[in-house]
């Protein structure tokens, strides 16, 4: 028995790409990876309702990758608790032009919970269209792309729905 209840489908509002672009695109354009956080309620249909930008110490935002310590981690666990909010998906970007693929550095140190989504946003976060992002899940130990069928099938991108937006800075555990 699994400790989350298994998630067969993602509502993905579409403000909230709109937002992890925001955030991450002056990392890019600084040429480093940067990175935010997808949360919501999970369940077998889990809606993203909240966009985190962790910010501060414990965050490293460099050319070859972006790092979230425990202690980020812990901060915007701190946040995400009193709203009843948990980790979906962990959207981030890498600064190559080429298609998007998972590093064998996201594959080692990314979120390793059953079903939950990376997104890989290509060309430094400037690539806008979703369809063109990198979408894996992690199933049975490793990340596996999601192939086109299974992505149209189990990400819903809507037109509606409202999404929290959170800068936390680590040092203060405290929206920036």
């Amino acid at each position: 028995m699994l400790p989350f209840p298994p998630i067969e489908r993602w509502r993905l509002p579409e403000v909230a790409c709109e937002l992890t672009l925001n955030a991450v695109m002056p990392a890019g354009r600084r040429g480093c990876e940067s990175g935010v956080l997808w949360l919501g309620q999970r369940d077998a249909l889990s809606v993203i309702t909240a966009v985190v930008h962790p910010i501060g110490e414990g965050v490293e935002e460099t050319s070859c990758f972006w790092s979230i310590s425990p202690e980020a981690y812990a901060a915007v666990s701190a946040w995400a608790r009193p709203r009843r909010l948990t980790l979906l998906a962990v959207a981030h970007i890498h600064l190559g032009a080429g298609r998007a693929r998972m590093s064998e550095t996201d594959r080692k140190q990314g979120l390793k919970v059953t079903d939950a989504l990376s997104i890989i946003v290509p060309r430094g976060g400037l690539e806008s269209d979703p369809s063109a992002w990198g979408w894996f899940v992690f199933d049975e130990g490793d990340y596996r792309e999601l192939e086109e069928l299974e992505q149209v099938r189990r990400i819903e991108l809507t037109s509606t729905g409202e999404v929290e937006f959170a800068r936390i800075d680590t040092g203060t555990q405290e929206p920036a």
